[in-house]
């Protein structure tokens, strides 16, 4: 593999930026709220500009409360859980980012569930957390399916 090739296939970093940045704020929320250390950097830019048109400036209120509470030197999941989460504005906008990251999708105002792209949908963290794969996506061979899964 030439090193053209080679710098292609290797797995970007996560998006760097200040600590007041919006995208860097809500990376971090994202990791206290799916437990998920590492996230997609490129998942996480298309859900924050996902959830920043869907929420507008209740996103901006959840970002600063989140700050705020980081700076108070509060343990993160315990202040998101106690919080924001039982907030009706601010546990709602956070309960879109778990539906972002977690199924790939939110529901519109019509309830309608909306997937943006079947990537986002094949990539949600519900597939590894159910141990299973998403349906249409199984990266097995044909048959495979009679033999119990490896554990």
């Amino acid at each position: 593999m030439n090193r053209k090739q080679d710098s292609a296939t290797q797995k970007q970093p996560e998006p760097v930026a200040s600590d007041k940045d919006p995208l860097s704020i809500f990376v971090r929320l994202s990791r206290v709220l799916t437990g998920k250390q590492t996230l997609d950097p490129d998942l996480s830019v298309a859900y924050f500009e996902r959830a920043h048109a869907q929420l507008t400036t209740n996103l901006d209120t959840l970002l600063e409360r989140f700050v705020a509470l980081e700076s108070s030197g509060q343990d993160p999941v315990g202040a998101v859980r106690d919080e924001i989460m039982p907030d009706p504005t601010l546990g709602s906008a956070a309960k879109v980012i778990l539906l972002l990251w977690y199924i790939g999708g939110i529901k519109n105002v019509g309830g309608d569930w909306v997937m943006q792209s079947a990537d986002q949908y094949y990539r949600a963290l519900v597939w590894d957390a159910i141990g299973a794969h998403p349906p249409t996506l199984s990266n097995g061979y044909f048959g495979h399916w009679k033999y119990p899964p490896e554990s």
